[in-house]
Formats: structure tokens, C-alpha cells, sequence
């Protein structure tokens, strides 16, 4: 087996894998971090007029845009800045994203794709769309529809309005990508890694039709392999694959929890029942990280203190995963301090079918929640806070919002990045307030890089970052009962892989990094095989007692998908005779002394090795018997003819 990791960032997953005939991928990340290296994009147009028709000159370092020293990485990050010495042209507006390292891959040899979760399909149309990928996409239904939500919003917030202008780069990206050869782990060059332009919503939305979902525990077999999916603990629908090529199995274990009490379905340990190899991904090492609880209460104090004083709260994020639980926790947080009249607003294109699509899973969440679907209760807490007009949902921060917006108030915004979407009309707003106060909970983004775009704000700043995500000392103890082989850890995570190696003396502890090949032993020392129609049409098998058997001649034909038998040309070897059975020896040396007038037969037997060797004089005949082979010689044809008539009423003749 073969695994090279595509991306260079631990929280946008992409590893390409070679098991047996196979090429295949799990998850397709994207990296959505350098957004902080350009403007917020409210800040450089309106919505009346088109961002791809605005540009502006650059002319010297005392423009009015300011050449800072992020102006020099932004004009390597965009294609559609072109440095022309001093002076540079920019179409202004446009955002950019990395994709992992798909240059170098024949997309017509990737056989299918797994995803693991909503945040791991965010480059998945830049294949489907603009590849020649003809393989199979599985993820779960929460998967599926939380990563069209959450790439529709994208689009929103960051792409629609720019594709016109950006579609050299996705042209660039699909010559790029269909530039591969037959080894799909050849080598290419860094600078062929670009940042790409988003998609848009029609590739969305084509590239979603694609996908098959699937259930938990549900088995997929997929030439020689049988996949299943396992409850990661993570978020709704997240996934841990287990890959069973019948001779071991195989755990990738992505973004997951174990933190009890949140919504989804727990973490299943099942994914490493009997299993070889794990493979790690997606942890983190953040050793200060407060346990959940503490840092829930302390968001509660804060946002408590904020309202009495007449302030208003702002969450930059994303509407899915754990906003679900902090809008839960806070909402009966502020009712048991005398607060729970305090609107929330949820402003996002996505907010109204997240929150109403998340209170319809009930089969992916936690048995708690599950059971008050039969009640029948509201699983999800924010449904009843929508039914008692204490939240409230809306597209983006319009006019729409005016007859229900009341302060002071709570506000759930995006984008995190604080580049685009309502964060920016609300930071406008309460940002000259110091009584207001902003809450980053999201740890992908420098929260002080993203202020930084903004100058001389009064509002209060908070970072309380929430990461449920697996530490490398969790994902250790848990590895610590099942005992596999070997171990794939991301070398970018680890510190001190000896320490590591001491809590799991019973396994292999391996490292991996961006586009290392590792090549990884697997027990192959059986393999499925395939019979053709034709072939079974030309068997014609026999009873023996309450078996059946028949002679096969065939052929071996391999090919990448799977190994098949079909049928030969006739030879020698279907003409030949074959026998079957079991030889009673005591039998033989009674028919032998009835037959043969005269004889003196005796037995030389060889148990451990399940060897006999019958000895007869007058005529010497020396008969011998193991497990697949008899001999009988002697120099009499005819005393040949009686002893192969006994042995043969012995034995089937095929």
C-alpha cells in the first residue's frame, strides 16, 4: 500500500492511497487561510456594481489601496495582480483558495473518493467538474448536504460575482490536472501548485448530484475491498473509514472526538476492532486548550456581563457543527441568569436550511437527542428558541432584518475570516462601542490578522477558540487498546515521536508529511478472484456425496479494477484424469490379500506427515499414499491393472 498526502495544511485533509489495484482519495480539502491576505471585500465594492469590471492602479507604495507589507504576498498569492515594477494591476474583489496537490494525478486512474465530513468537500468540484475523474464519491447524507451548504455560502460570500474574471485560473487548474501519467505518485514541480478561483454554483450543485451516500455500518464493496463508515463523534454525519481488503484492515481516522455531550453520535470504537493499520489526520496539539465545559462557561460569563451593560455580541463563523451547541449551551446559559429575552440572530445565505436540515438528523446525533424525536421534542435546541422568536434567521443584513432586530442582542455572522458577509456590516456598526464585543471561537484563523484589516475599533475582542478535534495524546491512549501494526501519524503534529513509540511498544509508529510517498507492507498473501459468465457456463460439476466438484481450466486475467478468470484454449489438461477422495488403507490391504492369490502385504505408516506406504511380496508391489500424491510400482502390468481397480473404487474419477 501506498499513502502520499496532498495538502500542506492538517485541517484541509486530502491523502491519495494505492491498496492492491487501487487509487483512491479521502477527502478533498481546501485552504481557505490566505482570505487574510486580502481586503474585506465590502470594503472594496457594493453589491450594485459588478466586482469583475473594478480595478485599480497601483502606483508606488503611497497609493490609496497602501502597499503594506502583505501587498508583496498578495501579488504571489493572485494571478489577476500583474507586477509591472513599481506599478501593479489587480482586479479587485476576487478571492482565492489552495487546493491540495492535485497536479500531478491521472484522474482517469482514481477509482473512487471518501469523504469524511462537511469541512473535507470543499474541493470537490475542481475534480468532478474539471478533471476527467469518472470514479465513485461516498460520503454521508449530513456530509453531502452541510458541504453543499457550506460551498454554496462560499460562492456567496467569496466567488459569485468574481468568476468571470477568474476563469483563466480555473482553465489553468484543468490543464493542470489532466496533465498526469499512469504512475499517479510521480513528481512535479511546486509552482504547479496554484491557488485557484472558486467554482460556481452550478459546479456545485453538479458536482453534489455525484455523490452516493451512505449509513453508518453500511458495507460497500468495492472490488476487493469492503468499506465501511463509522461514526467519527466530530459533527453530524462525520465519518471514520474502515477498509477491509480481506487480509487486514485498515482505519482512517480524520477530524473526531471524543468529548461527550455534544450532538453528534459519539466517536465509534468500532472503526478499530481488529484493525492493522490506522492512519492519522486532522489532530491537534493545542496543549492549552480549555476542557469544553470550562470554555463554554466562560464564554457564557462573557457574553452575560456584555448584555447587562447594554453591549451586543458578535460570533464570526460559519452556521454548522459546533455553533449548534454553543447556540444550545448559551440560550439556557442567558434564561438561567435572567437573560433569556435576548434576541439571537443568525445572518448567513445559509442559515435558514443549516438550522432547520441539523433538527431533521436525528439518526446522526446522540442517543440523548435521538430519543426526543419520539417524545416528541425538539432535538435541537435553536428550534425551539426559532418557535419562541428568540432566533432568528436571515440571508444577509438587509432591510429584511429590521422589524425583528432588537438590541442588545447576540449575533451569529460569517464569515470567520471577517473578509466577507455580515460580520462586516455588524463590526461597522457596534465597532466604535467599547461596550460591544466580539467573539472568535474559530482556531483556523489568526483572529488578530483578521482585525487587522479593520483600524481603530473600540469594540472588545475575545478569542475563546473551540477545537474538539483529537489531540495527538487522546488519539495515543485510545491506539493504546487496540494495538495495531503500524500507526501513520502527520509529522506536522508530533513533537516527540519516542514518546509516542514508548506508549505504543506494540506498534509501529511511522511518520507522514505533504507529498511524502510512504510505502506501507500489507498480508497479501490471498487475493479475490472473479469468475467470468463465460467460464461458469462451461463447468459442469458432480455430486460426491454432499459436495459438488468439477474441473477448471481457465486463464488469469489482471487488471487494475479486479483479477478475473475466463475461459482457456483446450489443452492436454482437460483430456487428463483427475481423482478425488480418501483412501481407506485398511480396505486396500484386505482387497489387495483377496485379489491377490498368495500375497504377503504389510504397512509402513508415517503419521506426522500423514505418509503410508504399503509394501506387497510375491508379487512386489511397493504402493505409496500421501495427502495429494499415489504411486504404485511394480513390474507387473497386469498386477498394476488389479490395484489401480481397487484404489479407484475408492476414489471419484473427474
Amino acid at each position: 500500500m501506498k499513502v502520499k498526502s496532498l495538502s500542506r495544511d492538517l485541517r484541509s485533509n486530502c491523502l491519495l492511497i494505492k491498496l492492491k489495484q487501487m487509487n483512491f482519495l479521502i477527502d478533498c480539502g481546501i485552504i481557505t487561510t490566505d482570505f487574510l491576505n486580502f481586503s474585506p471585500r465590502d470594503n472594496l465594492s457594493s453589491r450594485t456594481q459588478p466586482l469583475s469590471s473594478i480595478s485599480t492602479e497601483i502606483d508606488g507604495i503611497n497609493n490609496d489601496l497602501g502597499w503594506n507589507q502583505n501587498e508583496a504576498k498578495r501579488i504571489k498569492l493572485d494571478p489577476s495582480i500583474e507586477p509591472n515594477g513599481v506599478n501593479a494591476r489587480r482586479i479587485r474583489g476576487q478571492f482565492l483558495v489552495e487546493a491540495p496537490e492535485f497536479s500531478g494525478i491521472d484522474w482517469s486512474t482514481i477509482d473512487f473518493i471518501l469523504i469524511t465530513n462537511y469541512k473535507q468537500i470543499l474541493a470537490l468540484p475542481y475534480v468532478t467538474e474539471y478533471t476527467d475523474f469518472r470514479g465513485k464519491i461516498y460520503a454521508t447524507e449530513p456530509t453531502v448536504i452541510f458541504g453543499c451548504q457550506l460551498m454554496k455560502e462560499f460562492v456567496h460570500l467569496f466567488g459569485e460575482s468574481t468568476m468571470s474574471s477568474s476563469m483563466n485560473g480555473i482553465e489553468r487548474f484543468r490543464s493542470l490536472s489532466t496533465r498526469g501519467t499512469s504512475d499517479i505518485f510521480t513528481g512535479f514541480t511546486p509552482e504547479m501548485n496554484l491557488v485557484r478561483s472558486l467554482y460556481s454554483l452550478d459546479d456545485v450543485q453538479n458536482c453534489v448530484d455525484k455523490i452516493q451516500q451512505v449509513r453508518y455500518e453500511e458495507i460497500l464493496s468495492l472490488f476487493e475491498l469492503q468499506i465501511t463508515a463509522h461514526s467519527s463523534g466530530y459533527c453530524l454525519g462525520g465519518t471514520n473509514w474502515l477498509i477491509d481488503n480481506e487480509s487486514e484492515k485498515i482505519a482512517v481516522i480524520s477530524s473526531s472526538s471524543t468529548i461527550a455531550n455534544l450532538h453528534p453520535l459519539p466517536f465509534s470504537k468500532s472503526v478499530l476492532d481488529n484493525v492493522s493499520i490506522v492512519i492519522l489526520n486532522n489532530l491537534h496539539n493545542n496543549k492549552d486548550n480549555l476542557r469544553l465545559e470550562s470554555t463554554f462557561q466562560n464564554i457564557g460569563k462573557i457574553v452575560a456581563k456584555v448584555l447587562r451593560d447594554k453591549g451586543n455580541v458578535l460570533f464570526p463563523c460559519t452556521m454548522n457543527g459546533i455553533m449548534f451547541d454553543i447556540i444550545d449551551i448559551l440560550g439556557k446559559h442567558l434564561n438561567a441568569v435572567g437573560l433569556g429575552n435576548i434576541p439571537f440572530y443568525a445572518i448567513s445565505p445559509i442559515a435558514e436550511e443549516s438550522l432547520k436540515f441539523s433538527n431533521i438528523s436525528g439518526e446522526w446525533m446522540c442517543e440523548e437527542r435521538q430519543q426526543k424525536m419520539y417524545m416528541p421534542e425538539n432535538p435541537m435546541a435553536h428550534k425551539d428558541m426559532i418557535d419562541r422568536n428568540l432566533l432568528f434567521y436571515a440571508a444577509r443584513a438587509d432591510s429584511s432584518l429590521q422589524e425583528i432586530y432588537h438590541e442588545p442582542c447576540v449575533v451569529f455572522a460569517g464569515h470567520p475570516s471577517l473578509r466577507s458577509g455580515a460580520t462586516i456590516n455588524f463590526i461597522r456598526k457596534w465597532g466604535n462601542n467599547s461596550k460591544n464585543c466580539i467573539i472568535f471561537t474559530e482556531s483556523e484563523y489568526d483572529y488578530k490578522e483578521a482585525m487587522s484589516a479593520f483600524e481603530d475599533l473600540q469594540i472588545m475582542t475575545e478569542y475563546i477558540p473551540i477545537d474538539i478535534r483529537l489531540t495527538v495524546e487522546e488519539a495515543t491512549n485510545i491506539l493504546q487498546e487496540s494495538k495495531p501494526r503500524q500507526i501513520l501519524f502527520p509529522r506536522e503534529i508530533v513533537e516527540d515521536i519516542n514518546s509516542i513509540q514508548q506508549l505504543l511498544p506494540s506498534s509501529l509508529v511511522t511518520l507522514y508529511g505533504h507529498l511524502n510517498i510512504l510505502n506501507i507492507a500489507i498480508n497479501s498473501q490471498y487475493t479475490r478472484l472473479y469468475m467470468s459468465a463465460a467460464l461458469a457456463s462451461e463447468i459442469y460439476p458432480i455430486n460426491v456425496g454432499q459436495s459438488k466438484l468439477a474441473v477448471v481450466k481457465a486463464k488469469l486475467r489482471k487488471s487494475r479494477k479486479e483479477d478475473a478468470l475466463i475461459p482457456s484454449d483446450e489443452s492436454n489438461l482437460l483430456k487428463s484424469k483427475y481423482f478425488w477422495g480418501k483412501i481407506n488403507i485398511l480396505e486396500l490391504m484386505n482387497q489387495l490379500n483377496q485379489q491377490i492369490y498368495g500375497c504377503r502385504v504389510s504397512l509402513e505408516q508415517d503419521m506426522d506427515n500423514s505418509k503410508w506406504t504399503v509394501y506387497v511380496e510375491s508379487p512386489k508391489i511397493v504402493i505409496k499414499i500421501n495427502n495429494n500424491k499415489l504411486i504404485i510400482k511394480t513390474e507387473d502390468n497386469d498386477t498394476r491393472k488389479i490395484v489401480q481397480d481397487i484404489l479407484f473404487k475408492q476414489l471419484v474419477v473427474l
